[in-house]
């Protein structure tokens, strides 16, 4: 089995999510972050963190800088030195200047990740501008990245490839959806300007996602599950 790391929500129930988060610890992940949802993610952490012994990486959207700023510092009162740096939803810029501004300021006191996608999105022209802007995000000092999910695995290999080539692929943690209905997989690929190819289409009941991702992805040694907080979602993968 591969290395694997996961990633939450925070909900209102407490003790539903130490439960599943329990769940996840017996999977033996490397790490689990916690998102931005409807919720804010610090005080589910504060919260929590003091069940759990097991890194807790939050998410940090890059909004207003000040406020990001703050927010880090209450992190690391928590003793909480990781984050996952990201430009959210709901922004029209990319994260490359403000995390720029966040190694300055913190220097390497920090650990930080990134989010990245390997195909076109909302922001990227083309998946060579892409792969640049991972670069440079790597010369700024960002220490690991993890991908959207995906489904094109072809697409993925080639920009693996590439990245093995400068030296960027062992900092790399692919992403993997877990296992929905094909409505609910074609709302999330929309919405993210995920590529699925049509024969995924035609055939979502019928393949094998684990051999999918864990065979033909070799050269990785990490993926991270975004577990929709769904015990069922993870064991498709894990039982």
């Amino acid at each position: 089995m591969k290395h694997i790391s996961f990633e939450i929500f925070p909900i209102k129930n407490i003790k539903e999510n130490i439960l599943f988060f329990n769940y996840l610890l017996d999977k033996n992940p490397k790490f689990i972050t916690v998102t931005c949802g409807k919720k804010d993610n610090y005080d589910f952490i504060k919260k929590i963190k003091s069940y759990i012994n097991k890194k807790i990486i939050p998410h940090i959207i890059c909004n207003d800088i000040f406020l990001l700023i703050k927010k880090i510092i209450k992190f690391i009162n928590l003793k909480i030195f990781e984050f996952v740096v990201i430009t959210g939803d709901n922004s029209k810029f990319n994260s490359f200047n403000i995390i720029n501004k966040i190694r300055i300021l913190f220097g390497h006191t920090i650990k930080i990740y990134s989010g990245i996608y390997l195909e076109e999105h909302k922001i990227t022209k083309n998946i060579l501008n892409e792969i640049l802007f991972i670069y440079k995000k790597k010369k700024i000092g960002i220490n690991m990245f993890i991908s959207q999910f995906f489904y094109n695995y072809n697409l993925i290999e080639y920009c693996v490839n590439i990245l093995k080539k400068i030296g960027i692929n062992k900092n790399i943690i692919l992403g993997i959806f877990p296992k929905k209905n094909i409505k609910e997989i074609l709302y999330f690929t929309n919405k993210c300007k995920i590529e699925l190819p049509i024969w995924i289409i035609k055939n979502f009941n019928y393949i094998n996602f684990k051999n999918y991702y864990f065979k033909n992805i070799k050269k990785i040694k990490m993926f991270h599950f975004y577990t929709f907080n769904k015990k069922k979602y993870v064991e498709y993968y894990l039982k």
